[in-house]
């Protein structure tokens, strides 16, 4: 019989027997394969809470670093980009700062990604609070980063938990959070272009199905490649976006890792090579379509700089730094004493390696049957080799041998890579070898001595890269005024603040925190950028007016200047469109000094208004 889905119906005494069957069947219930990894989120985030303590208590009157010049010009733009999409503004190019001439994002560490992921914080919380935030979460989604890019090489959760802790808490990013580095501590794309080497050079089969386990299968052409270009491409955007000085390096170093297998494997390259032009075509095609305008911006934009913007000969990392340890590190075998020899500042010293580790790393190239965990180790060699920049500095002082990394100084864009900042490819190779060793562990050491010996190593090697309890907080208080400041600006104010805002590391940008503050209640001619106006190439904050001049001149306990000068410095305010002084005191001793200054090149009495004293410049 037919019942009434048109299906033949069983007999009585069949269907029963089916339905007992199955009721004495096991319930077979879905794998949760987002647990551990959400585990191991929680971990993190859990474990960069307690490194970042200090913030926790009030995390919007504290900006975590060591200064706050950098956290104030994050802050800044973060709070830029949700702030100019709701008022019409455009979030890549803006004269809110050096005005009038304005500023090019995407030659800024601008971060716009970041603004639009932290928007609900910085809507809800405020640019501080969303600054903070960020640099808790940097690491965090990077070690999470590295676990799924893991996932081809490395069978078990605990090896790639441990691979994804040891980069994101790596002393590269421990450095560069006590910085203030916000871009640097979310380093995702270069684990995302270990997942995407996997697919993009072929032949390389997951761990958990290989045989032994990370070894090379025979070469594959590579699969889908115009989707698997279209995906490289969109991830190149997103990080052009976010920091294009990490898009350079990564780009850089995926090269490099297809030669690194060209070489290992030329058999292999003339099957892949139909593949890997598609793929290449359909990230340059997808990369110049989706990022147009950035690139625009880039190549062609306002405000650009017309020179070099930084000395690609002092920008590399230290010898020393592969074995010494900074404060940052918890476990420090050198010298007292030692790291403060090290050329750079605490933020750019996120080399170190160690003996242990190091001696791991070496163990496991030669006791694991892997050629993944060689390639990688030899990539992570190059990356070290690289990241010493034109030439050798030990201890700060320069050995006078020079380096192939000088032939990048002739290289556009290229040369505005910062050497030592390619530590971060160090700090994942690291992570992934000892990762695959960890995972390799029961076959290489099954028991006895080499067991004992082996999980020693691994033991110490991970000890020794656990992070000190030295990441810092800076007060970031503002005046009354700008935390609240009604009617005292119109929309079309621009303002000339005193102290002038510069790049100096202490408190040099603060001007930029009181402008959020302020709801952008202003524009103004300073700030810390990188951009160029017409009497300079290059300029990173903004120029010394007369008016700036006089100020620290009275200051210093000099006299008044003349009228005439007085006369000038008015003319140099109203050449650049500033309608208000705005006098915040620094110190009894001078403030009345500067004060009168004011009011003489503003023709103005001024008032105060919590806490600020604020001067309308009259008519030229």
């Amino acid at each position: 019989m037919l019942g009434v889905t048109g299906e033949r119906r069983r007999p009585r005494h069949a269907r029963e027997t089916v339905e007992a069957t199955t009721a004495a069947l096991p319930v077979v219930r879905p794998r949760r394969r987002w647990v551990p990894p959400l585990l191991l989120a929680l971990a993190y985030l859990l474990f960069s809470l307690a490194l970042q303590h200090r913030a926790l208590g009030s995390p919007s009157t504290v900006l975590i670093g060591r200064v706050t010049a950098d956290a104030d010009m994050f802050s800044w733009w973060l709070n830029w980009v949700p702030w100019s999409v709701l008022h019409g503004e455009n979030p890549l190019v803006t004269d809110y700062m050096h005005y009038p001439y304005g500023l090019n994002a995407l030659w800024n560490t601008s971060v716009p990604l970041l603004g639009v992921l932290l928007s609900p914080v910085t809507l809800t919380a405020g640019a501080v609070v969303a600054y903070n935030v960020g640099v808790v979460l940097g690491p965090v989604a990077s070690g999470v980063a590295l676990v799924f890019a893991l996932r081809p090489y490395v069978r078990g959760w605990v090896a790639r938990g441990i691979g994804g802790a040891l980069y994101a808490f790596a002393p590269f990013h421990m450095a560069h959070a006590v910085a203030g580095h916000l871009n640097l501590t979310w380093s995702l794309l270069p684990p995302v272009l270990l997942l995407l080497a996997h697919h993009l050079f072929g032949g390389w089969q997951p761990a958990e199905h290989a045989e032994p386990a990370g070894r090379v299968k025979r070469a594959a052409p590579v699969r889908r490649p115009w989707l698997l270009g279209a995906v490289t491409g969109l991830v190149l955007v997103a990080q052009l976006v976010l920091y294009t000085q990490m898009l350079a390096i990564g780009v850089v170093f995926l090269v490099m890792t297809a030669v690194v297998l060209a070489l290992r494997f030329p058999r292999r390259v003339r099957p892949a090579l139909p593949g890997l032009a598609r793929a290449a075509a359909a990230c340059v095609g997808v990369f110049a379509v989706v990022g147009a305008y950035p690139l625009y911006l880039i190549l062609a934009g306002p405000v650009r700089p017309r020179g070099s913007i930084r000395n690609i000969d002092a920008t590399g990392a230290d010898l020393a730094n592969l074995l010494v340890p900074t404060r940052m590190t918890a476990i420090r075998p050198a010298p007292d004493g030692l790291a403060d020899e090290l050329a750079g500042h605490v933020g750019e010293q996120g080399g170190y390696v160690g003996i242990a580790m190091l001696a791991l790393v070496v163990v496991a190239v030669l006791v694991v049957r892997s050629t993944v965990l060689r390639v990688v180790a030899t990539v992570g060699a190059l990356a070290w080799f690289c990241s010493l920049g034109t030439g050798v500095t030990f201890l700060g002082a320069a050995a006078g041998i020079t380096l192939p990394w000088t032939v990048m100084r002739h290289v556009p864009l290229l040369s505005e890579i910062e050497p030592v900042r390619i530590q971060v490819v160090v700090g994942m190779c690291v992570a992934v070898v000892v990762a695959m060793w960890i995972d390799h562990l029961p076959t290489v050491a099954p028991s006895g001595a080499a067991r004992i010996g082996a999980v020693a190593l691994t033991g110490f090697a991970l000890l020794s890269w656990i992070p000190a309890d030295a990441q810092e907080v800076q007060p970031a208080p503002v005046p009354a005024l700008f935390a609240a400041p009604g009617t005292a600006f119109s929309p079309d104010d621009v303002l000339e603040l005193y102290p002038r805002t510069t790049a100096a590391w202490d408190d040099g940008a603060q001007g930029l925190r009181w402008q959020v503050a302020s709801g952008m209640a202003f524009r103004t001619p300073g700030g810390y950028y990188i951009a160029s106006d017409p009497e300079d190439d290059v300029v990173i904050e903004s120029a010394w007016n007369r008016y700036q001049i006089g100020a620290q001149w009275v200051a210093d306990g000099k006299n008044q200047p003349s009228d005439r000068y007085t006369a000038a410095a008015a003319g140099d305010l109203r050449a650049v469109g500033v309608t208000v002084v705005a006098v915040v005191p620094q110190d009894p001793a001078t403030d009345p000094a500067v004060l009168d200054w004011s009011r003489r090149v503003t023709g103005d009495p001024g008032r105060f208004d919590g806490g600020v004293w604020l001067f309308r410049l009259g008519p030229g």
